[in-house]
């Protein structure tokens, strides 16, 4: 090897060795980041086929914006303000609690035997909200929205309330359908279930309208791109994923955090403000699913805003669990009867809203 080769060989090993230590300590680190990238991996799976044979927390499967063509059920068509709606002047038979229940509709197409008239002279009760207001499984002369103005001859009720609305659509109905007719009072039930629907783009075989938040402000969602394949397989066949949706909607029903709670929060935000723009007073009345928790975050809220609110969870006696079908879950006639109760107690409470018709 010639003189100058073996000069250079030597200031290549020199400079090697002198960063030796700084690529080893490289490598370890390296290392290190692999090991625990692959237990973390390790542990993600272990715990995703615990859950599925514990058949825990089934996959979410909220999906996105454009994943369906709309296939409406044949009882139900397709509403450009709210999703759908039922036929007007139409009736369509479910079967609910091991026996068939007739369902008709007024030429609006909604659940009523009669139109809805804004010049009628009595008390006018407008509700909205979803199949527990509407009255699934329950014979229509037995749903609390009935039973409001046959309790009372004065009164008369208009329930805009569909199956399988969410909180976005329950908002939607009071804005469009609801206001227009400047009723005297509007009921808005509110189910827990409610809150998860409006971040799903698509149920009841209808492509819905769907919001999200931008800057604080609610935007309608339209176009948007086909989630990559790794999140279409979370959203489709995860459980660990599922638990991780879950979780935020457990965070956001006690604490009010996470897009579960401020998306829903902005809805009814602008609800109030519609009705309060209508000059529309707005009783909120939470009904819980069957399994009866309690909803802190929305009682918070409800508090802090000083809406009128009535929450099943904290009547006291605590209401029976016979308010509730015990197969299909819904409100029962008995449970019915007890909504209709505690918003007719309400109305006799605050009677300058009567007095005001009166006049």
């Amino acid at each position: 090897m010639s003189a100058p080769n073996r000069v250079r060989t030597l200031l290549f090993l020199n400079g090697f060795g002198r960063f030796a230590p700084q690529i080893k300590r490289v490598r370890g680190v390296l290392f290190n980041l692999g090991l625990t990238c692959c237990t973390l991996l390790l542990v993600a799976v272990a715990c995703e086929w615990a859950l599925r044979l514990a058949s825990l927390a089934q996959p979410v499967r909220m999906g996105w914006l454009g994943k369906h063509q709309d296939h409406p059920p044949p009882e139900l068509a397709a509403d450009t303000d709210t999703g759908w709606k039922m036929h007007p002047n139409g009736a369509f038979v479910w079967n609910r609690e091991f026996q068939d229940q007739v369902y008709r509709s007024n030429s609006l197409g909604f659940r009523s035997d009669h139109d809805f008239d804004p010049a009628d002279s009595r008390y006018r009760i407008a509700l909205t909200g979803d199949s527990y207001t509407w009255g699934s499984a329950v014979a229509y002369d037995k749903i609390f929205a009935t039973l409001l103005e046959r309790d009372s001859p004065d009164w008369v009720s208009w329930n805009f309330a569909m199956p399988g609305f969410g909180i976005d659509q329950v908002w939607l109905s009071a804005k469009h359908k609801v206001l227009p007719m400047k009723p005297d009072l509007l009921v808005v039930g509110i189910v827990n279930a409610d809150f998860e629907r409006s971040q799903i783009p698509f149920r009841e075989g209808f492509n819905k309208p769907t919001f999200k938040l931008e800057h604080g402000q609610l935007v309608r969602r339209a176009t948007e791109p086909t989630p990559n394949a790794l999140w279409r397989y979370l959203d489709e066949y995860s459980h660990l994923w599922a638990a991780w949706e879950l979780s935020k909607r457990w965070a956001g029903t006690h604490y009010g955090v996470t897009e579960y709670w401020t998306l829903n929060q902005a809805l009814l935000d602008a609800l109030r403000e519609d009705a309060n723009n209508a000059g529309v007073p707005v009783l909120f009345v939470y009904i819980p699913i069957s399994s009866f928790k309690p909803f802190p975050a929305l009682r918070a809220y409800m508090e802090r805003v000083r809406a009128d609110y009535i929450d099943l969870t904290q009547q006291r006696p605590v209401p029976p669990k016979s308010i509730y079908l015990p197969h299909d879950g819904h409100l029962s006639a008995e449970g019915h009867r007890y909504v209709a109760n505690l918003i007719e107690d309400w109305i006799k409470l605050h009677p300058r809203l009567t007095e005001r018709r009166a006049q």
